[in-house]
């Protein structure tokens, strides 16, 4: 060995020891305590291109989802439509309405009457006129779970100057073609250093199918989303955790249904006795061939009889030979419990459990309530976006108009307000009714709560009911009737007068020996 690699070979060995005589002994975790951080053979490469939620969720990402939930609504059956529509209605109803929180009652009312008839109308509602405000929260809830995401935008109608709503939906929100490095657009929303939304930017076409670009400042729009990552700009669809299985359940069941028609099929031949003669058969056993009837369809192609009845063909037989039918034993019992667990999967992505959106014939009892206590929690938190993101900010600014325009007053605390959500949940109202009308007897729940329960505002209620008694008295006087006959079957309930306090401070008691 030279002297020149010996001096080589020393250098070497000498920086190797180096390494062994001031090891690292900064644990990592790949020699930690967490297994999950460490490689292992047994399970798949596991790859995330970053922890950034603002990045993770980007545009062509969000886009390729948008059109697989898309497709799978078009296409996937009715589990998914009623997870996209019922959970609308379940939510929504026929619409949540305000309550202005005024001590004026008559400024109140005029308010709740003003909002039924401008807003429950599409023609002064949408300024496309195809939604009131009841369609339009179910287009919104189901535009979340399908989109993931979509803008409401506060504009005036040009005929009348009022305001209106414009409806858009994920799909139309987006950078554009337009490139503004100078600028922090993310995914068609412009942003400042905190990631609040600026302004964003709704795509469109033109009379010649170019695209168009209208930025839209965010004080104007009513960008609702699923927000479930904090740095989040867009939302994702709900399905997108799924949205592999349910092409997977489709794949499935049509293989199913095909194995099904197909077994279903009957088969006609024909069997002749045996024939003496050798010429039976052609060359090498095989049967002769046997005449085919040809049809000529409209575009001048020649096929075959069983080809245009779609049927199979069925030749003659061999003395001796039969047909033997190969069916399937599908869906055996772990293809259905497979299918099962694919529905209970796309179920529990939407948050609600797969007995209310598929199958409720199974529970019943405790459980039941244990699903509709859950259901009736995840309706509410719905209801809470909904109010935040949409019609809390919608009903200010239709209010504010409303003012501006000298239809309604300008009082005091205008602004407050609550909503009335449809009735809860119940799958005993018997049973449900009972109990609260017990609390309310012994003071447990107000009167608030208890017509809470069914959507209903308790003022508005009681108002209503003491209007009601007070018609009756009047209509009972004025036809000079007593109760008795007015309602024979009825008692009349008499009412002591109150005692006065004086009289009762006066009062000797008596003493009992």
């Amino acid at each position: 060995m030279s002297r020149r690699k010996r001096y080589s070979h020393q250098q070497n060995n000498g920086a190797h020891v180096r390494a062994i005589s001031a090891p690292d002994l900064t644990l990592s975790a790949m020699q930690g305590s967490f297994q999950g951080a460490e490689f292992s053979r047994d399970r798949g490469y596991i790859y995330l291109p970053t922890l950034d939620t603002k990045k993770e969720v980007d545009e062509w990402s969000r886009l390729e989802l948008l059109k697989r939930s898309r497709f799978i609504y078009n296409s996937g059956g009715g589990l998914i439509h009623r997870a996209v529509n019922g959970v609308a209605r379940m939510v929504v109803g026929t619409g949540l309405m305000p309550y202005p929180l005024v001590k004026n009652k008559e400024w109140s009312r005029r308010v709740r009457m003003l909002y039924s008839s401008r807003c429950g109308s599409a023609n002064t509602f949408h300024l496309g006129k195809r939604f009131n405000t009841g369609q339009a929260q179910r287009a919104i809830i189901r535009c979340k779970i399908k989109d993931g995401d979509g803008a409401a935008v506060l504009a005036r109608d040009e005929e009348t100057n009022r305001l209106r709503i414009a409806l858009y939906e994920s799909n139309q929100i987006g950078n554009g073609r337009k490139h503004e490095p100078n600028k922090r657009w993310h995914d068609g929303v412009l942003l400042d250093q905190h990631t609040a939304a600026q302004a964003f930017r709704f795509l469109g076409t033109n009379d010649r199918n170019q695209e168009t670009t209208v930025d839209v400042p965010a004080e104007n729009v009513l960008f609702f989303a699923n927000y479930e990552r904090i740095n989040q700009v867009r939302g994702l669809t709900r399905f997108y955790p799924v949205l592999n299985k349910v092409l997977d359940r489709g794949e499935i069941m049509a293989a199913l249904t095909k194995g099904i028609k197909v077994a279903s099929h009957i088969a006609y031949v024909i069997e002749e006795a045996a024939q003496q003669t050798s010429n039976v058969a052609g060359a090498g056993g095989a049967l002769a061939p046997r005449p085919q009837k040809f049809i000529e369809t409209n575009d001048g192609k020649k096929i075959s009889l069983e080809q245009f009845l779609m049927g199979g063909e069925a030749w003659g037989l061999k003395p001796g030979q039969t047909f033997k039918m190969v069916q399937s034993t599908n869906p055996s019992q772990n293809v259905r419990e497979h299918l099962n667990d694919l529905v209970r999967d796309v179920a529990l992505a939407l948050d609600y459990f797969p007995e209310i959106l598929w199958n409720i014939i199974g529970l019943g009892g405790a459980n039941m309530r244990f699903v509709q206590a859950d259901t009736q929690s995840k309706i509410e938190e719905e209801q809470e976006d909904l109010v935040d993101q949409f019609l809390g900010p919608h009903y200010i600014a239709w209010l504010r108009d409303m003012i501006e325009h000298g239809e309604i007053e300008d009082i005091e605390g205008w602004e407050n307000h609550a909503w009335l959500a449809p009735a809860r949940l119940t799958v005993d109202f018997g049973r449900d009714g009972k109990l609260h009308i017990e609390q309310y007897k012994r003071g447990m729940i107000t009167m608030k709560s208890l017509y809470g329960f069914r959507g209903e505002e308790w003022q508005i209620e009681i108002d209503q009911y003491l209007d009601e008694r007070l018609y009756i008295k009047e209509g009972v006087e004025a036809r000079k009737l007593t109760w008795e006959e007015a309602y024979p079957e009825q008692r009349q309930q008499t009412i002591e007068p109150a005692k006065d306090e004086e009289e009762e401070e006066d009062k000797i008691p008596e003493v009992t020996p």
